[in-house]
């Protein structure tokens, strides 16, 4: 489901309690929600100029590592890439608050891009089963925050997800099957031929809130650019072992209250980490 916000939302980044409670519920329910371009056309811009270049020199160096023209790469904890509007938006933070607790935290801090030539990634869930025994589904404990770059659309390799049950899946049918790999529950990739998905058409500076377990895979870019997703992911506190996102000690202080405590156990004190280190 898409929402576009008012212009009141917009200009006091606040939802209002009637759009929180549908965004909630989705989420919920679907497994995601969109608010439709959410982040200033300055501000991605200003956040692209930085990018672009840091992941040709990234994929230079690395490769690709997510399939055919298409790379993961971790974000150094610096501006442009750290601003409030990315790290802890207030129409994002609103949602995450409400499913995961206020006390969540941010637990990865990178982007997705397909480049042109990417081909279909196989349906996958993002992490393995927290109880592999288990025979009934678990709440939200985890949900990926995305925000694109650039307009996404039908020929530029957009998200595809199958929403509406796959999280409520016991966790055994949610091992990821990005590498090939066959689930010896159920099969994923043959199960969501079968079954309803969406490609996420979004603009540039949209957000979208998904939750973790959602089946879901990357699709060709036929286009002449890249597509780049800036990627988070916030969890509930008990969740994740922290210390993997290195932030020096000044920056850290001059974040504001609110994303001093989605990355409080993260590595503080460290120097900012570039891509390919």
């Amino acid at each position: 489901m898409k929402i576009k916000l008012t212009e009141q939302e917009l200009a006091t980044q606040q939802l209002h309690p009637e759009t929180l409670e549908i965004a909630v519920e989705q989420v919920k329910a679907n497994g995601y929600i969109l608010f439709d371009k959410v982040l200033s056309d300055e501000k991605i811009a200003t956040i692209r100029r930085s990018f672009d270049p840091l992941f040709d020199e990234y994929v230079s160096r690395k490769g690709y590592n997510t399939g055919t023209n298409r790379a993961q790469m971790f974000l150094p904890f610096t501006q442009p890439f750290i601003d409030e509007d990315v790290i802890c938006n207030p129409i994002a933070a609103a949602v995450l608050d409400r499913i995961l607790g206020d006390d969540n935290r941010c637990t990865y801090f990178a982007s997705d891009t397909a480049m042109p030539g990417s081909a279909y990634q196989n349906v996958h869930s993002d992490v393995m089963p927290l109880f592999p025994d288990l025979s009934v589904p678990l709440p939200i404990f985890s949900l990926v925050v995305n925000i694109p770059l650039v307009n996404v659309t039908e020929d530029n390799g957009p998200l595809e997800v199958w929403p509406g049950g796959t999280h409520h899946n016991p966790d055994r049918s949610n091992h990821d099957t990005l590498d090939g790999s066959i689930n010896p529950y159920l099969h994923i990739v043959r199960a969501a031929q079968h079954m309803h998905s969406e490609k996420v058409i979004m603009t540039a500076g949209s957000i979208v809130i998904r939750d973790i377990r959602m089946w879901h895979r990357g699709t060709p870019n036929h286009s002449g650019d890249r597509r780049t997703n800036l990627a988070m992911i916030f969890s509930k506190s008990w969740y994740g072992g922290g210390s993997y996102i290195q932030i020096p000690g000044d920056t850290y202080e001059q974040l504001s209250e609110k994303g001093k405590k989605a990355f409080r156990m993260e590595k503080i004190g460290s120097p900012a980490r570039m891509p390919w280190e």
